[in-house]
């Protein structure tokens, strides 16, 4: 409980002050605008008053487009133009075999345009799919606090 002012060990927490927590990563404790009659609240911005509560620094949200590599996308438009090429549409299934030689070949071309030699062996291009294929971020939402209601 170090850090949530406000709060002791062993106290009640409400729904409203959960979804606060875990919803917003705001303070459990932090002043809605309906909670202040008369206006009080009525000069604040929005960004001020997330700013009152708000525990470190904000979730982040990233655009899912941003997260895909350019491996990705070079793959995923050599499917469909292999496909289109034999009258298929775009993404119509293609053999396993098909689909690794297709990855083999750009991840050959992604390697050499990175170090510009030539792959060694096929752990180095299996090393450029595994590296080109995952997300780019890993996002954390929060970490685990346990309250018992």
């Amino acid at each position: 409980m170090a850090g949530i002012e406000g709060l002791d060990q062993g106290d009640e927490v409400t729904a409203e002050q959960m979804a606060r927590l875990f919803g917003a990563g705001l303070h459990p404790l932090a002043p809605n605008q309906g909670d202040y009659p008369d206006g009080q609240l009525a000069g604040l911005s929005a960004q001020d008053l997330a700013d009152v509560g708000q525990l470190g620094r904000p979730y982040k949200v990233y655009n899912a487009a941003e997260d895909v590599s350019e491996f990705r996308v070079l793959v995923a438009r050599a499917f469909e133009e292999y496909n289109e090429a034999r009258g298929l549409p775009g993404d119509y299934a293609i053999s396993v075999s098909e689909r690794a030689r297709m990855r083999t070949e750009i991840a050959t071309i992604l390697f050499v345009n990175e170090f510009g030699r030539e792959p060694a062996d096929a752990r180095e291009i299996a090393a450029t799919i595994a590296k080109n294929s995952r997300p780019r971020t890993t996002a954390v939402a929060g970490f685990d606090l346990t309250f018992s209601p």
